[in-house]
């Protein structure tokens, strides 16, 4: 087409006025007008007039637009323009109309050809649809003159383009109180953000968007091999026009310290999304920060043949990315001043977080809130850098139990609702994990418990996360840590009373095959304790107390509720109960070992507390009920282990009860 001829430079200003001209462009508007735009809007004041109402219809054309979009950014009037992308961002956050077409013109070419003719005969000025309340033509109108519209672009390129442009205009705006601009932008950012965390490119522009404000110049992520984040790399603001509505006036610290908070704000909660949104396997958590450190700390119980944690992360591609991006992530929060010690002081005080829910935007750096889950997941990235990867890093004090006692019960509250512990996101049970995995290794972590209350609630909730999580590898390190810090406390008599009562009242069975298990090693301990006083020197009154497993007759206490009659049960019930019965008969044998004042001491007390003639009596009818249930049922369900145990305490007991006749 003649230059002369083409009507985005026929009817430039002042051939008609800027609001004609908007019309003229807008209807003239297609991907081979972009050059002859992009030459258009070097001029700044072309730029200021129709610039901020070219954005909407520039996204439709991405990617040939991109550069559209950069030049608009970087000389339009910066106050319209990010006010613009920001209602576009607010629509993006709601809107998969862009998928849904993108799909139907894949699946249903002649639907759509068949649209298009349909349409081709409307007078143009019906060409216009509403985005978000501003009239714009649609997709299809553009390439009405085609055979079929072009595959429009998707949410995920859309919306890179839009942060990249943020990126530019911020920077670009000078006036007295910029916060405002800025906290107008960062919620509908967040909200679009939030959107598409299912993608790996919007992360990419969110945390490029981050680095013009955090004063650090760093290397981009490695590239990927992806055409949307190759078309869609910011410009930066090189060359930006200056903003024609400058404030003079210097802008005072305070206003620095809010912009600042706000950026770290807008950190903790891009964190918490990505942290949220990351995938989850049958050995591979999210960031399996938990599984890592019990895996590194307990080398020799690794799975022959078997890759560890942290071997998948170095050989996975996507696995070995999740952890670059947490690398970026701490980098940005070091960058912005969001040091481990804040972090560590917002999750200690939840009250520092509680903020007026008004719409008002903030007028201080105290009325701006941090993500709680976000700065779990930054101070773990920062344990874990230290710990994985050996970084220097500063990590608070946090070596007693109390403290991360209060962590813990600021996430997870078992007076609230029992059932609901464990269904949190899988990424928030791992963090919390693995931030007392960390703690409980450091030298005092036990040695001030807080009250019984405390505790209990504390062991209540790592149990339910063992009983509950949906992981099984979550369930074992929970369970690995309920150990831990059940084994902590330091009276005898309570450990007793929590295992009484758990195998009482708790109506989880695996939490009460834990019990089981807590009581084998607590009387393990105790006869240890026991063997290394020579025998010449009796126990003093203050170990008696503290070892009550020590003595047999516990067994008489505990019997009742250890030694369930199984034929009372139904096979669902029964199979239920597998675990439970394995642990028992575990703790059996265990007994059965055992040699001290008799042959058999802690056996021989079982039958005070008993409601069976016997414990002999419940070893048959254990294996009386396994027998009926393999005639009932096809399946052998695991039962030959139970089976085999029960043949060598009988074997065990065969002896003894011959002695007895």
């Amino acid at each position: 087409m003649d230059a002369n001829e083409n009507p985005l430079l026929k009817a430039l200003p002042p051939a008609v006025d800027w609001l004609s001209y908007l019309t003229i462009l807008e209807y003239n508007l297609a991907p081979k007008q972009l050059p002859v735009l992009h030459g258009l809007l070097q001029d700044t004041t072309f730029t200021a007039n129709v610039g901020w109402d070219l954005v909407h219809l520039l996204l439709p054309l991405l990617p040939e637009s991109r550069t559209c979009l950069q030049d608009i950014a970087r000389l339009g009037n910066p106050r319209e323009v990010v006010l613009k992308v920001t209602e576009l961002l607010e629509a993006l956050a709601t809107a998969d109309e862009f998928d849904d077409v993108a799909e139907e013109a894949e699946g249903n070419s002649s639907e759509l050809e068949q649209s298009t003719k349909t349409h081709a005969a409307v007078p143009s000025d019906v060409w216009t649809s509403s985005f978000h309340g501003h009239d714009a033509p649609s997709v299809l109108s553009i390439y009405k003159d085609q055979d079929l519209p072009p595959k429009p672009p998707s949410r995920v390129s859309q919306f890179c383009a839009l942060v990249d442009m943020l990126a530019v205009l911020h920077p670009r705006i000078k006036t007295k109180h910029p916060s405002r601009f800025l906290s107008t932008s960062l919620q509908p950012l967040l909200s679009a953000y939030a959107s598409l965390l299912t993608y790996d490119e919007p992360i990419d522009a969110v945390l490029d968007f981050i680095k013009t404000f955090a004063g650090t110049k760093r290397p981009k992520l490695p590239p990927r091999k992806n055409s949307i984040q190759v078309l869609t790399q910011p410009q930066g603001s090189s060359g930006a026009a200056p903003d024609p509505e400058a404030n003079e006036e210097p802008v005072a610290p305070e206003e620095n310290d809010l912009q600042q908070r706000l950026i770290q704000s807008f950190l903790t909660f891009v964190v918490e999304g990505y942290l949220s949104s990351l995938p989850a396997g049958d050995d591979i958590v999210a960031m399996c920060w938990s599984t890592r450190l019990r895996q590194q700390s307990y080398p020799e119980k690794k799975v022959p043949g078997k890759d560890s944690a942290c071997e998948a992360f170095e050989k996975d591609e996507r696995l070995h990315r999740q952890d670059s991006i947490l690398g970026q992530m701490l980098a940005l929060a070091r960058d912005l001043n969001l040091v481990p010690e804040e972090l560590a002081t917002t999750l200690v005080e939840p009250e520092y977080l509680i903020t007026d829910d008004s719409d008002d935007l903030p007028s201080s750096a105290s009325e701006v809130p941090l993500s709680r889950p976000g700065c779990l997941y930054l101070l773990c990235a920062t344990i874990a850098s230290n710990v994985f990867f050996h970084a220097p890093s500063t990590i608070p004090h946090l070596s007693t139990f109390a403290i991360y006692s209060t962590i813990l019960r600021g996430f997870l509250s078992p007076e609230q609702f029992t059932g609901s512990i464990g269904t949190e996101s899988l990424s928030l049970i791992d963090s919390l994990l693995f931030l007392e995995s960390y703690i409980s290794e450091i030298p005092g972590f036990g040695k001030k418990l807080p009250d019984d209350k405390i505790f209990n609630s504390h062991l209540q909730c790592l149990s339910l996360l063992s009983a509950n999580t949906p992981s099984r590898t979550l369930r074992y390190n929970a369970h690995v840590l309920a150990t831990r810090v059940f084994h902590a406390h330091p009276s005898g008599d309570r450990r007793f009373s929590i295992i009484k009562d758990n195998l009482e009242y708790c109506p989880y069975e695996n939490l009460k095959a834990s019990a089981i298990g807590w009581l084998k090693d607590e009387i393990v301990n105790a006869r240890r304790l026991e063997r290394s006083i020579p025998h010449s020197k009796p126990r003093t009154e203050t170990e008696v107390k503290t070892t009550p497993f020590g003595e047999a007759n516990c067994m008489s206490i505990m019997a009742r509720h250890v030694f369930l009659r199984p034929t009372d049960m139904t096979d669902d019930a029964f199979l239920a109960h597998q675990n439970y019965y394995l642990a028992v008969l575990n703790l059996y044998y265990l007994l059965l070992t055992m040699g001290g004042r008799g042959e058999y001491p802690y056996i021989d007390t079982i039958d005070d507390g008993l409601d069976y003639r016997s414990n002999h009596d419940w070893l048959t009818d254990m294996e009386h009920r396994i027998k009926k249930f393999r005639e009932e049922n096809e399946e052998e369900a695991g039962m030959g282990l139970m089976e085999g145990l029960i043949a060598t305490c009988h074997e065990k007991l065969i002896p003894h009860n011959d002695g007895c006749q």
